[in-house]
């Protein structure tokens, strides 16, 4: 794990989750000192000049390295290292977007991290403290800062941490940096590919629309196919509800080549998931439709069947959270994943996506009828445990299979992690609000 280190110092279940008096203890503790997987930084970037460089060169660093965690307010002893005091400044939510933009331009290609912000009075309404940005190792990479003082002269540099310094890769570092990703993202592409293929597979017998989800870790873990692993896989999805789902799921529960395979029944299912031994996890289910109205002028529109936006977020938060909980804490994997989302209506006529919001009756929204569409997104396998980050992934797979309808993205999700409630038909307003309280995810009321 990549931030082991770190969390092992801070004793936090990851630094997300620990607090202020806990980054405290870093201070003067010699177990604490910068290396490859810990960089600090005493103030926030905007009050350095050329700053968006900067904070591209310190994150694609850690990427291109092994990961690691970047602390902005805390200040090091230039001689040893070692954290010395903490220096406090103001959070806020427009800080974090200026990172992710500045982080989308100087860098190619961006880099999946997590930017969370530990503040020294939770309650405080104008908080301060620092600024946590964890960077899993990345199978995308090498990752480049673009331009030298101007993204648009056209220089790339392909930073790395050497022990506490960062520095440059030469042309060599590069060359084979660039092979060992190639071949290890055609890897895991196959891999994905074969999953989704398999659960689709597994998914014929489902009549009409389906609904298909497969992730696959970046950086493979590895889960026993044994007995023993077996009783405690039924015995954790026989218990388990699942948001949106409710319970008994899965109520079958099978073996196959190096996976374990989950069902609603023995005949036929509403519900099939694969679970691979190296993190791979696959899921189809009766893709949710509903009857509604297309956005014509016509005095008796036509009534036809399409896809119920509201339910294919909803499924897309409950099992792309499984799936990657699977990975992360089955498989313990660890770092970033890559998504496949599918809609699918099989030999049905092609169809839009619908909603209800602002009305008593369903309207197709979209502009496109597909027969099959999908989208694929890369995402934080730490989503398993936070729902900022498992909104965010949601967000971008949905948004990329939807613009396969000439729709720009899912309205009931935010790139940054909150739920749009306008956006949601009233009848799911309290479901969607009580899921996002017991997640953590903060609910967005206006227009």
């Amino acid at each position: 794990m990549f931030d082991a280190r770190l969390r092992t110092l801070l004793g936090a279940a990851a630094p997300r989750a620990a607090t202020w008096a806990q980054y405290l203890t870093l201070i003067g503790n010699p177990n604490a000192v910068e290396s490859t997987d810990l960089d600090y930084k005493g103030r926030q970037y905007e009050r350095k000049p050329e700053w968006q460089g900067e904070l591209a060169k310190d994150v694609a660093a850690l990427a291109n390295t092994a990961g690691g965690t970047l602390i902005l307010g805390m200040e090091e002893d230039r001689a040893t290292s070692i954290p010395v005091r903490a220096n406090p400044e103001l959070l806020t939510d427009q800080l974090r977007k200026t990172y992710r933009e500045a982080l989308a331009w100087r860098m190619d290609p961006p880099a999946e991290c997590d930017i969370v912000f530990i503040a020294e009075d939770p309650a405080d309404p104008t908080p301060r403290g620092l600024v946590v940005i964890s960077v899993p190792p990345s199978s995308r990479g090498p990752h480049a800062v673009t331009g030298f003082k101007d993204p648009r002269d056209g220089t790339l540099r392909f930073p790395y941490r050497n022990d506490n310094t960062t520095t440059y890769m030469n042309l060599t570092q590069v060359k084979r940096a660039i092979a060992a990703s190639a071949s290890l993202a055609a890897g895991r592409h196959d891999v994905l590919h074969a999953a989704h293929e398999a659960i689709t597979f597994n998914g014929r017998g489902m009549p009409g629309p389906k609904l298909l989800l497969t992730l696959t870790p970046d950086l493979s873990g590895a889960f026993p196919i044994e007995a023993a692993a077996f009783h405690a896989f039924r015995h954790s999805l026989a218990d388990v509800e699942l948001p949106f789902l409710g319970r008994d799921v899965f109520r079958s529960f099978g073996v196959g080549p190096r996976r374990f395979i989950a069902s609603t029944g023995e005949s036929r299912s509403r519900h099939v998931a694969h679970f691979h031994s190296d993190g791979t996890a696959a899921w189809v289910t009766e893709g949710p439709q509903v009857g509604a109205f297309g956005a014509s002028d016509d005095a008796l529109p036509e009534h036809i069947r399409s896809w119920h936006s509201d339910h294919v977020v909803m499924n897309v938060l409950a099992i792309l959270r499984y799936l990657t909980h699977h990975s992360a804490t089955h498989a313990a994997a660890a770092g970033t994943a890559t998504a496949r989302l599918t809609l699918d209506v099989g030999n049905q006529r092609a169809c839009g996506i619908a909603s209800d919001r602002g009305s008593s009756a369903h309207i197709v929204f979209s502009t496109t009828e597909q027969q099959r569409a999908t989208g694929q997104a890369g995402l934080l396998l730490e989503a398993a445990n936070d729902g900022c980050l498992l909104v965010q992934a949601a967000a971008s797979l949905l948004a990329d299979c939807y613009q396969h309808f000439g729709v720009v993205e899912a309205e009931q999700l935010t790139h940054d992690g909150q739920i749009h409630l306008p956006a949601w038909g009233r009848r799911y307003h309290e479901t969607i609000t009580a899921w996002a309280k017991d997640t953590g995810v903060e609910v967005l009321n206006g227009a």
